[in-house]
């Protein structure tokens, strides 16, 4: 598809959310032989700017800077319906919404906060300070994924730098509330 992408003017630009910094990324970026550009948020600029709580996420950007569609959480370029879409954009500048697209609503300001305050921590070597942050942060809003993602990857990075990421164990750990 990324042929398609640039064939008609268009490029993809990724953009990890990672505070451990691009080399736990760029593993998977190149098992899947991405020939777009990957770069790392290991702030919170892309959570501030356009709300985002949960990973992957997705926008089509018009060649004006006008954000025509975005999808924050679950994005899937698999997805029929979301492959279509971007197809669409890409071919005829449409963004057709079916029932399958969304926008999801900003960012709760408490619990970034919260992921900000953990960042801090984080970045000045307190991890368990930034963990007890965090957790706090989740009791807020359960659904920042970004701020369960960096809690669970400072605890258990086994579980996600090990050449894949365990969406069992996540599984499990979001239906015991952990």
């Amino acid at each position: 598809m990324y042929t398609e992408i640039t064939a008609a003017g268009s490029d993809i630009l990724s953009i990890a959310i990672d505070l451990q910094g691009p080399e736990f990324p760029r593993p998977f970026h190149d098992k899947a032989r991405a020939q777009f550009t990957t770069v790392v948020d290991a702030g919170t600029v892309v959570t501030r700017t356009f709300g985002v709580r949960a990973i992957p996420n997705g926008a089509l950007i018009d060649e004006n800077g006008i954000l025509r569609y975005s999808l924050y959480g679950g994005f899937d370029i698999r997805n029929p319906a979301t492959k279509k879409l971007v197809s669409g954009f890409l071919l005829n500048g449409e963004v057709t919404l079916t029932d399958e697209t969304e926008v999801k609503g900003a960012v709760d300001v408490a619990s970034l906060d919260h992921f900000e305050r953990g960042l801090e921590l984080y970045g000045s070597g307190d991890f368990e300070g930034a963990a007890v942050i965090w957790r706090q942060g989740m009791e807020l809003e359960p659904d920042h994924w970004n701020m369960r993602k960096q809690l669970w990857a400072i605890e258990h990075p086994d579980r996600f730098y090990d050449g894949k990421v365990d969406y069992d164990w996540q599984r499990v750990q979001v239906t015991e509330g952990l």
